[in-house]
């Protein structure tokens, strides 16, 4: 399984903060880097808008210092940016937000949703992230599962929060692709019995999630879309196959229709920099092949 992440200011190690961090991007890691094509690169150069190209970065949400060391050319054309782009604002309104809606906030509890052995094993291994029981008696399916889904932070700072921090200190203008209130609904779209099972899947998979992530990371930073899909499905098809088709419905082909056409107005603009999570990248409704079908020439230069 995987991690979710979002985050814009500067974190602290606060309750608050770390769980913010862990859930706000929406995104399980696994299937945030699960492809379907075999393109290679994570940079993309997006021609035949604006009379200056934009460019598309798929970004994996992961604090590890590999990741968030940019590549000379990524970090070339970011500093030359006049906008910055993620999948949503990282402003403390969104954080608060994005933590709130973790939890339920009528009398559900977690505990009445999932077997008794579960719950206790999701206590203990949420307790190693320092959240108290109290808390996990609230937590939703979704967002339990999120939490587990990559090793606890080392920094909080991940590759996305780090970009966005610092377009806002280079003082470029800085956008969303979508509002939280968007991202947590393509979660809560998926069935409660659905997410249970990928509850579930998260604590019997987390005993190898550092295996897992090494992985990832690595296969990531050679830029091979082939090898992360190769890992990905290898993963997944040790789950819940229900997990799957709801992520590839939910998280996938409707969040890349609306993000396609919200990035379009900063592509007409030129000079824009865009980071999504990678999986979002290639297949047949990924954002390379909905780009072109607007009519636009994108070329991977890294």
């Amino acid at each position: 399984m995987g991690r979710l992440i979002i985050c814009g200011m500067s974190m602290r190690r606060t309750f608050t903060n770390r769980f913010a961090a862990s859930a706000c991007g929406l995104l399980l890691l696994l299937f945030a880097i699960s492809v379907a094509a075999a393109q290679k690169g994570i940079l993309w150069r997006i021609d035949g808008g604006a009379a200056r190209p934009s460019y598309l970065l798929g970004t994996i949400h992961s604090d590890d210092e590999r990741v968030t060391r940019l590549p000379t050319p990524v970090a070339k054309v970011f500093r030359q940016a006049d906008s910055f782009t993620a999948e949503i604002k990282m402003d403390m309104p969104n954080i608060m937000q994005s933590t709130r809606m973790m939890f339920f906030t009528d009398e559900t509890r977690l505990d009445a949703l999932i077997d008794p052995r579960s719950y206790r094993q999701l206590v203990s291994l949420l307790a190693d992230y320092g959240m108290p029981e109290f808390a996990v008696q609230k937590m939703k399916p979704w967002a339990a599962a999120a939490t587990l889904s990559l090793p606890k932070p080392k920094t909080g700072v991940f590759l996305d929060m780090m970009l966005y921090n610092q377009a806002v200190a280079d003082g470029k203008a800085v956008y969303g692709l979508e509002t939280v209130a968007e991202q947590v609904g393509s979660m809560e779209a998926i069935p409660q019995e659905v997410q249970i099972a990928m509850l579930k899947d998260a604590i019997r998979q987390h005993p190898q999630i550092n295996k897992i992530v090494d992985q990832l990371i690595k296969a990531y930073l050679a830029r091979d879309l082939k090898k992360l899909e190769s890992i990905s499905q290898e993963t997944m098809q040790q789950g819940d196959h229900r997990v799957v088709a709801a992520f590839n419905e939910e998280l996938l082909v409707k969040r890349n229709r609306r993000m396609l056409k919200r990035m379009l107005p900063r592509i007409e603009e030129g000079n824009a920099f865009i980071a999504v999570g990678a999986m979002h990248l290639p297949g047949e409704t990924g954002l390379l092949q909905l780009l072109r079908q607007q009519g636009y020439r994108v070329t991977a230069v890294y």
